[in-house]
């Protein structure tokens, strides 16, 4: 898996958030778990407690002997060390009964802070160096008149100790009562409890690892098509669509990419077109030119007549090329517009004055229906002046006697500028291709002019659009107000 792809990013910000998630349900699930134990320890040695000390105030009578000195245990018989033997071991039941994990003892104090010792029949967990540390502890103690705990370490164990004072509650010298337990095996519930966990999160990592994995593939899928698809258009295959289900949020991205290629292949195919029209138009002129010059060399036609058509070839030549130039400076980024205020109805009277010309020699009157307002414009006057006049030189071309020209508000931003003739119209098949490079009518040029005009006219934010109308053809220009 690489390292700058979506997938490794997804699947990387997954696991570290899936560690800092571990890391942080184990942290708090120690410490809550931590404090439940000490408070459920306190509570069980508070009950053991209870229950020891119940036993030792009741039965401590028949083992001590009842004086206000300090108290020594009576001579050993038969019948008193079985009383002593029975007082030790209702002792140890009444610890051990309310336990479930600690492991507890005892240790009996006389008033005097020393040891009591049990028989020496009597089992007991606690070695002397255990009972020495506990004592050494008590006695660091200050308070021993109320009921205190302890929490202390003997041998890398942990240990607590509730110590509760019954000096008060008794006149057999019975001092206090120590119930002491360790925590190992509370730590090793807890370690088994930590090993559960650990397995039900790494368990859980691995299944939210492996979603990620999944989504992740799916996420990235639909940018491993588009990379294909684009790889695809880059070697100029403009046809193929991209037909894979994607995301809402990738639809408007897929559309875009879609209508490049369609827009692709439609420039393609025009440049195509546009390459052939160009080697045509440059080829009859061309050839001409080469025949009559030829026939001037060896003497086969006349020579004014023949440099008569070699200089109509040359400038019709001339015009192409000035145009084609004039078109690709139009389509070039670096190609600078000086937009300035115009008065839309002095820019109409300007072409039909430079039109009037060609329009008195064809026995054709251009007809001027101008608004009564002046509407002022931004525009680049040297361009939009050529764009009509080509737009006029069209309708001249093929009106039988009259070319309208008419301006008018569609609104308060808006200008219109309508230009038709009396002409046969268009056919239908030409209206599609009518503002395309090269397309000619029948008594077309170049099939330039009016593709000069539209690309004009659109970067003054206009419209320009052509349909019949009446007995001829009507042009409509829209264009932004200031």
């Amino acid at each position: 898996m690489k390292s700058n792809t979506i997938k490794w990013r997804i699947f990387k910000y997954n696991l570290v958030v899936i560690i800092m998630l571990i890391a942080l349900v184990a942290a708090i699930f120690n410490i809550a778990i931590r404090i439940y134990f000490e408070r459920d320890l306190i509570e069980q040695l508070n009950k053991i407690a209870s229950r020891t000390e119940g036993t030792a105030l009741r039965r401590g009578p028949d083992i001590f002997q009842r004086s206000d000195s300090t108290p020594i245990p009576r001579p050993f018989n038969e019948e008193r060390e079985n009383r002593v033997f029975r007082y030790y071991f209702m002792l140890d039941r009444s610890l051990r009964e309310p336990l479930s994990v600690l492991d507890a003892d005892y240790i009996l104090l006389d008033n005097n802070k020393n040891i009591i010792d049990p028989p020496v029949e009597w089992y007991t967990t606690a070695g002397t160096d255990l009972l020495n540390k506990i004592s050494a502890e008590i006695d660091k103690s200050k308070d021993l008149n109320k009921e205190s705990y302890l929490d202390f370490h003997y041998t890398g164990t942990e240990y607590i100790a509730v110590i509760k004072p019954v000096s008060q509650k008794n006149n057999f010298g019975l001092g206090w009562i120590v119930i002491y337990s360790s925590l190992q095996n509370i730590n090793k519930l807890q370690f088994a409890i930590n090993l559960i966990l650990l397995m039900i999160l790494l368990l859980s990592a691995f299944i939210i690892i492996l979603i990620s994995s999944v989504l992740s593939k799916k996420i990235s899928a639909p940018f491993n098509t588009l990379n294909q698809h684009i790889q695809s258009i880059a070697e100029r295959n403009f046809g193929t669509k991209i037909t894979t289900p994607v995301y809402d949020e990738f639809s408007a991205f897929v559309n875009s990419i879609n209508l490049m290629s369609e827009k692709l292949e439609a420039y393609d195919k025009a440049q195509k077109t546009f390459l052939q029209n160009v080697s045509h138009e440059f080829r009859t002129p061309l050839m001409s030119i080469q025949s009559y010059a030829e026939g001037i060399k060896y003497s086969i036609t006349e020579s004014d007549s023949a440099a008569d058509i070699i200089i109509d070839e040359s400038k019709r030549l001339a015009q192409l090329v000035e145009n084609l130039l004039y078109l690709s400076r139009l389509d070039a980024i670096e190609e600078n517009y000086h937009f300035y205020t115009l008065d839309i109805n002095e820019l109409l009277r300007s072409c039909t004055y430079r039109m009037n010309g060609i329009a008195s020699k064809s026995n054709i009157t251009i007809v001027l229906d101008l608004m009564e307002n002046d509407v002022s414009i931004t525009a680049d006057e040297e361009k939009l002046s050529r764009a009509i006049s080509n737009i006029l030189s069209n309708c001249l071309r093929y009106a039988k006697s009259i070319v309208t020209i008419k301006s008018e508000l569609i609104d308060e931003r808006t200008v219109r500028i309508r230009i038709s003739d009396d002409g046969p119209g268009f056919e239908s098949a030409e209206l599609p291709n009518i503002f395309d490079r090269f397309f000619k009518g029948s008594k077309g040029s170049f099939g330039l002019g009016l593709a000069i005009s539209r690309n004009v006219i659109e970067k003054h934010n206009g419209i320009i659009t052509a349909e019949n109308y009446e007995s001829g053809a009507l042009f409509q220009i829209e264009l932004p107000i200031i």
